[in-house]
């Protein structure tokens, strides 16, 4: 049987510091430091720029998601010019119908939507970074009515994917081209908000 040992023994202290270590690593969630911990003394030293890498693809990763959600708020929010300016300069658009430039989607897209109101929502994005190229997939839906007046008598609420591409210019990233499927699409009433009561 095992005597106690004294909490000043040697072996008693190692164990409490090795204790604490994997305790912080658990807490701590430290993936990057628990590869670094279980690498042999001679492989330590790649870890830094490893790390770099890793760090710098969640950071486009990130970069790209925030590209994507201004997106989806520029056409809720009616923001034209700025939906404009996410895109390169000859991107590849086709979102039901094809478009040559950002601007040429924002504009045809005002035209046809004035203020209605629209409901755009992507989700689970699929994210793959290629030095200064991504790709994307997002799965989406979108609920969309038109105004009063318009050639559409309905609007629709619509399922479906987006397949992106990205590019890093400048430091930015940018939408190289963007292509929706839809995989099913119900119709519902056209709507218009009510007018502010003064």
């Amino acid at each position: 049987m095992r005597t106690h040992e004294s909490r000043t023994s040697p072996a008693w202290r190692s164990r409490a510091v090795g204790a604490a270590a994997v305790a912080t690593l658990l807490i701590g969630g430290g993936a990057g430091v628990t590869a670094w911990a279980s690498q042999p003394a001679a492989a330590a030293h790649t870890a830094p720029s490893s790390d770099a890498a890793a760090v710098r693809r969640l950071a486009d990763v990130e970069e790209i998601r925030q590209v994507k959600a201004r997106y989806f708020r520029y056409l809720d929010s009616k923001q034209w010019s700025n939906l404009a300016a996410l895109f390169t300069a000859h991107p590849t658009i086709d979102v039901g119908a094809k478009y040559s430039s950002g601007k040429e989607l924002a504009e045809k897209t005002a035209a046809l939507l004035g203020d209605a109101p629209t409901a755009h929502q992507g989700f689970l994005p699929e994210i793959e970074v290629h030095g200064n190229r991504a790709t994307a997939i997002w799965a989406m839906e979108d609920y969309v009515s038109f105004p009063p007046g318009s050639s559409y008598k309905n609007g629709f609420h619509g399922y479906g994917e987006y397949h992106d591409t990205y590019q890093r210019i400048d430091g930015h990233w940018y939408i190289a081209g963007t292509v929706l499927s839809r995989f099913r699409v119900d119709t519902v009433p056209n709507w218009a908000p009510p007018a502010p009561q003064k």
